[in-house]
């Protein structure tokens, strides 16, 4: 089964652009070949246990550590459904189907 987590790394008293140290956190995921989507607010990721996905958010935590942020704090969403197997892709399309059931969406 896939968890999927959604969280942001926020770097605390390190000035108003913090890109740079947000992209040590992405870099790691990338490095270790996770599954990932970064959107303007955070980065959503799929692993196949609980205990898998919250490894990958404290490595990506503690790059902007090893960046050199003082402070940092991390916000989590955990999806983990163990009745059915599914994937992100899967709930954007189920979403898709229910616009479009609407009569709005993507075409």
């Amino acid at each position: 089964m896939a968890v999927i987590v959604e969280f942001s790394v926020i770097p605390l008293g390190e000035g108003a652009s913090v890109s740079r140290l947000v992209a040590r956190a992405v870099k790691v995921l990338e490095d270790a070949g996770v599954k990932h989507v970064t959107t303007p607010m955070g980065t959503i990721l799929e692993a196949g246990s609980l205990d898998e996905a919250l490894r990958y958010v404290r490595m990506a935590h503690e790059a902007v550590f090893e960046a050199g942020a003082r402070r940092v704090i991390t916000l989590i969403k955990i999806d983990d459904r163990r009745d059915v197997k599914r994937s992100m892709e899967d709930k954007l399309r189920s979403l898709e189907m229910a616009l479009k059931a609407l009569g709005r969406g993507r075409d």
